[in-house]
């Protein structure tokens, strides 16, 4: 191989190899922890069934202006007969920057207290929130009245962030919760229906 050869082979890879680079560093895979656990009565301590159980992964970073959060994906799941569930990990694929990665978890069964990580009021609230891949044994408490039930329906939804499909159980738990205290049930859009 001659020496221009050489040269323009060389300079090509060192011109082509940052590109690359660039190319398939713009898009980061995420591993999703698991999340595994159980759902008792408060009073009961029996298991509950049916429970809906989203888990919201977010990911944030500090900027000069503070912390800016999005989300990346989110899974849910029913509770089986012994109250029981499992999210399973995975890996996702975002163009987002690099930051710190949690997942929320929400409990919701109608007629019982709402389990939310971003709610510090809701009743039932786990003071121990979750570690990934821990079994940890949540309770969450029967409403008794009308107006407990209506205060522990959670606030506006969005399906901005996330189609329909990626919280169908959790938002068809809450419009049945609506629908049996008189409310109406959130509106889904046409095409996610």
């Amino acid at each position: 191989m001659s020496k221009r050869k050489i040269i323009i082979l060389s300079m090509t890879l060192i011109i082509c190899i940052p590109i690359i680079l660039i190319v398939l560093n713009s898009s980061k895979h995420y591993y999703l922890a698991s999340f595994e656990g159980k759902v008792i009565d408060t009073d009961t301590k029996e298991p509950i069934e049916g429970a809906v159980v989203l888990v919201v992964y977010e990911k944030s970073h500090s900027t000069i202006a503070g912390s800016i959060s999005y989300n990346v994906d989110n899974q849910e799941t029913l509770t089986d007969a012994n109250g029981e569930f499992k999210i399973f990990s995975k890996t996702v694929q975002s163009k987002k920057v690099s930051g710190r990665l949690r997942g929320d978890i929400n409990i919701f069964k109608p007629g019982y207290g709402t389990l939310s990580h971003k709610r510090a009021r809701a009743v039932g609230e786990n003071k121990s929130w979750p570690l990934p891949n821990k079994f940890i044994v949540y309770e969450i408490p029967k409403l008794k009245t009308k107006s407990e039930r209506r205060s522990n329906l959670p606030g506006a939804l969005s399906f901005s962030k996330f189609p329909y499909e990626k919280q169908k159980m959790f938002v068809d738990a809450i419009n049945e919760e609506a629908k049996s205290i008189g409310l109406s049930p959130y509106p889904v859009p046409k095409e996610e229906r």
